[in-house]
C-alpha cells in the first residue's frame, strides 16, 4: 500500500502558506480568498494558508489564471535554481481543450507548469508569478523559457519563447503531441482520448497527462478529426483509453478509434462527477491511478471552471500525484464524490503514526467550491480510529 507521510502533508501546507509571491507592507487588510487576476498585484493579496484545514488546502483563485499562478508558486517556490521550472506553458484562458492537451508538457521530460494568458495580454497574476519563477530554459525546447500553446497567445517580453501552433483545438492538440514525442524521443504507448465538446467530462485527463506524459487528445462526439487520426497513427498501435460515456463520445467514434490503435477501452461514468471517480479508480497494467485504498492525494475542481483542470495539472506530478475529482455543485458535496472519499478514508488500529493518510487540494474560491463543501471533504478525509476485527 502506498504511504503518504505526515511530513509530505505538512510540506504541502507550508509551501502554500509561504507562497505569498511577494510582500505588500501596505496591505493591512484581511487575506483575500478570491482576489481577481485583474487586480493590481493579486498574487500578493492571496493568502493561500487561509484556505487550509487539517486535511485540505485551497488554492483560492477567483479565476483560473489566479489558480494556475497559485499552483505554480506552490510547486515551484523558486528559492534557488533547483526549484525553478525549466519552462512554463502558456495557454489562452478561453481554450480549456488545449489546456488539457498541454498537460503533457507539465510532466517529464519537460516539466512546464501551465499558466494562462488573456489573448495577447498577460493577467496580472500570470505576470507576477512568471517574474518570480524565472524559468531556466528547457534544453528540450531549444532553451525556451516559455512554451506558447497557440500562435495568438501572449509573448512575454524579455523571455525566450517557443510556439506550438494549430488552426483549431484538434490541430493544436496534435502539434502538442508531436512536440512532446520529439522531446521524449518517441510517442507514448498509451493515449487518453477526451471529449473536445464536453469540458466537464474531459477535465480528469489533465492530471493524468501531467502524471504519466501519455498523450491526451480530443475527439468530436461522433468522429475522430483528421489531425487526431494522424497523431494516433504516429503512436503505432497504442493502447487507447476513451474517457467518457457514449453520450459524450459515441460508439461510432469509439469504433473509429479501434482502427487506430492496438486496443481501445472506455472509462466512463454517467455524470462528470462519476466519470472522474471512474478514472481515479481505473487501472489496466501500468495505466491508471488505481486509487481504491487510502494513502493518496486528490484534487477537487468545479465543472463550472474547466480551465482549472489545466491550471492544476501540475498537482498530478511533482511529488503530489493527485487524480482530479470534480464537483458539479458549488454549495454541496455531490453524493457520489462523498461516497468515494468515504470508501478510501484512512483509518488506524493502535498507533496512528503507522497509518497512511489522504490529503485534498481544492481549486478555486468559495464560489467554485463552497467552504461548507470543503469542511465536509476535510471531515471525511480525516484519519480515524477503526475497531479491530474479531477473531
Amino acid at each position: 500500500m502506498r504511504r503518504l507521510s505526515l511530513v509530505a502533508v505538512t510540506a504541502a501546507l507550508v509551501a502554500l502558506s509561504g507562497c505569498s509571491l511577494g510582500e505588500d507592507d501596505n496591505n493591512s487588510g484581511p487575506p483575500q480568498l478570491n482576489a481577481p487576476s485583474e487586480q493590481e498585484e493579486p498574487a500578493q493579496k492571496l493568502d493561500f494558508s487561509a484556505g487550509a484545514t487539517r486535511n485540505t488546502v485551497r488554492v483560492g483563485g477567483a479565476d483560473s489564471a489566479e489558480t494556475a499562478a497559485g499552483v505554480a508558486a506552490a510547486l515551484f517556490p523558486s528559492t534557488g535554481d533547483a526549484d525553478r521550472p525549466s519552462a512554463v506553458a502558456l495557454v489562452d484562458k478561453d481554450d480549456w481543450s488545449s489546456a488539457i492537451a498541454a498537460s503533457v508538457l507539465v510532466g517529464a521530460p519537460i516539466g512546464a507548469p501551465i499558466l494562462l494568458a488573456d489573448g495577447d495580454e498577460l493577467p496580472d497574476a500570470t505576470k507576477d508569478v512568471l517574474e518570480k519563477l524565472e524559468p531556466k530554459g528547457s534544453e528540450l525546447a531549444k532553451n525556451a523559457q516559455v512554451i506558447r500553446v497557440g500562435a495568438d497567445v501572449a509573448r512575454p517580453s524579455g523571455l525566450r519563447t517557443a510556439v506550438i501552433e494549430g488552426g483549431d483545438q484538434y490541430e493544436l492538440a496534435a502539434s502538442i503531441d508531436r512536440f512532446v514525442s520529439a522531446a521524449r524521443g518517441k510517442p507514448s504507448g498509451d493515449v487518453v482520448v477526451y471529449s473536445g465538446d464536453r469540458a466537464a467530462f474531459a477535465m480528469p485527463a489533465a492530471a493524468w497527462g501531467a502524471r504519466s506524459g501519455d498523450a491526451v487528445l480530443p475527439v468530436a462526439r461522433n468522429s475522430v478529426p483528421a489531425p487526431i487520426k494522424a497523431a494516433l497513427k504516429e503512436h503505432e498501435n497504442a493502447n487507447i483509453f476513451v474517457l467518457g460515456p457514449e453520450s459524450v463520445i459515441s460508439r461510432k467514434a469509439f469504433d473509429a478509434l479501434g482502427k487506430l490503435g492496438r486496443s481501445v477501452r472506455r472509462i466512463e461514468g454517467a455524470t462528470p462527477v462519476e466519470n472522474a471517480i471512474a478514472f481515479a479508480r481505473y487501472q489496466k497494467g501500468d495505466f491508471g491511478w488505481g486509487v481504491v485504498v487510502p494513502g493518496y492525494n486528490f484534487t477537487v475542481a468545479s465543472t463550472d471552471r474547466p480551465l482549472d483542470a489545466g491550471a492544476g495539472a501540475a498537482l498530478g506530478t511533482k511529488g503530489v500525484f493527485a487524480p482530479l475529482l470534480v464537483t458539479d455543485n458549488p454549495a454541496t458535496l455531490p453524493k457520489p464524490l462523498e461516497d468515494y472519499l468515504l470508501s478510501v478514508q484512512p483509518g488506524y488500529e493502535g498507533d496512528p503514526s503507522d497509518a497512511v493518510y489522504n490529503h485534498v487540494w481544492i481549486l478555486g474560491d468559495e464560489k467554485a467550491v463552497s467552504v461548507p463543501q470543503q469542511s465536509r471533504i476535510d471531515e471525511i478525509t480525516e484519519l480515524v480510529p477503526v475497531q479491530a476485527s474479531g477473531p
